[in-house]
């Protein structure tokens, strides 16, 4: 079969999850030989660094909706076999949008939370449900991160067959290619959370956990809008001097790695890349079984290294019994804790053999 033409739609650069598998796919499609464009809403974010292919075409819009002219023009103009996208507020336009401007061209999704509480916190829930009723179907293909996240999609009406169960990509070895790790200083428990400060995040749950734990400290990775929030519940709290407000960097993982445990208090999630980029690095990973998404990885993981708790309390008796680790002084990169996982090749070419069913069943 010929070289595929595929155009990547994301909102922008951020630094999350479903924009690092998003740009991750991309540039391995890219070295298999596809003709891969891409096309950004806006180019704000830290992850442009990431591309290989360049030749990225900018929107230059704050709103997806100010930009859909462009983006059909755009389309119509690259005549793309596929459509890949990993945001439903862009797919399900896209879906409805294809009838109109450009039939001959399937669209395959990656979904990237568990879909009904994922719609109820949006903006728009009432509207998203609606276009999801009665559009989700008609995407060629569906790519959902977990078991539970399929049964969800089940459950609220989506075709079994459209389904393809595809295990989040991790880059170990390159992520392992750390030469300083940091740590805040000193003896005690050192935790890290890494990720958008929004509610879905649930750090407001576990930062009055700090309060009773003596000798530890907290490190927060992120942005976002609820960061004013959190720092004044923390100086409320008075645990200022237990709490870390970072940026989002690049050199993340080299906190992950010095901490002795991530910390993923999250209220949803699909699959979070961010439990995997941290067991690779070695670092063990404390969050609730209602992500019941990480399920799917305790039979890929060294024991006792995913720890799932019922509730915010029995993080909190957790978090006493813990012990910090030993190098603390100057530590070193642990072991992997992943026994399996799809490198990010093996995930492209995962997602190439889906792409190319999806037209021979033209």
């Amino acid at each position: 079969m010929k070289p595929l033409k595929i155009i990547f739609i994301l909102p922008s650069f951020a630094g999350g999850g479903a924009e690092k598998v998003a740009i991750s796919l991309y540039n391995n499609l890219y070295k298999l030989g596809h003709n891969t464009r891409l096309i950004i809403q806006n180019n704000s974010g830290p992850l442009s660094d990431e591309i290989i292919n360049k030749n990225f075409i900018d929107l230059k819009s704050d709103k997806f909706r100010y930009s859909i002219i462009k983006l059909i023009r755009n389309i119509n103009r690259f005549k793309p076999d596929i459509i890949f996208s990993t945001f439903p507020h862009i797919t399900l336009p896209l879906i409805f949008m294809r009838d109109y401007f450009y039939k001959n061209t399937k669209i395959v999704a990656r979904e990237p939370n568990m879909r009904d509480i994922s719609f109820e916190h949006s903006s728009y829930p009432k509207i998203l449900k609606f276009l999801s009723n009665k559009y989700s179907n008609k995407c060629n293909k569906i790519i959902v991160t977990s078991k539970a996240m399929k049964m969800d999609f089940i459950n609220t009406g989506v075709d079994e067959i459209l389904l393809n169960l595809i295990y989040n990509p991790i880059d170990v070895s390159g992520i392992r290619k750390i030469k300083v790790l940091n740590r805040h200083a000193g003896k005690g428990l050192r935790f890290i959370i890494v990720g958008r400060l929004v509610y879905q995040k649930g750090i407001d749950r576990v930062l009055p956990l700090l309060k009773s734990l003596s000798n530890c400290h907290l490190t927060i990775i992120g942005e976002g809008p609820d960061k004013d929030k959190l720092k004044k519940q923390s100086l409320e709290l008075n645990i200022n001097n237990k709490v870390k407000f970072m940026n989002f960097t690049q050199n993340a993982k080299s906190y992950i790695a010095g901490s002795d445990y991530l910390l993923l208090p999250s209220r949803w999630e699909g699959l979070p890349n961010v439990v995997l980029e941290s067991l690779a690095l070695g670092t063990p990973v404390i969050s609730l079984k209602e992500i019941i998404s990480l399920k799917d990885l305790i039979p890929f993981v060294k024991e006792n290294s995913l720890k799932l708790c019922k509730n915010i309390d029995e993080i909190n008796s957790l978090m006493k019994k813990l012990q910090y680790r030993e190098d603390f002084i100057k530590p070193k990169i642990r072991r992997n804790l992943l026994l399996e996982y799809n490198s990010p090749i093996v995930y492209a070419k995962k997602i190439e053999k889906i792409f190319k069913e999806v037209l021979i069943a033209e």
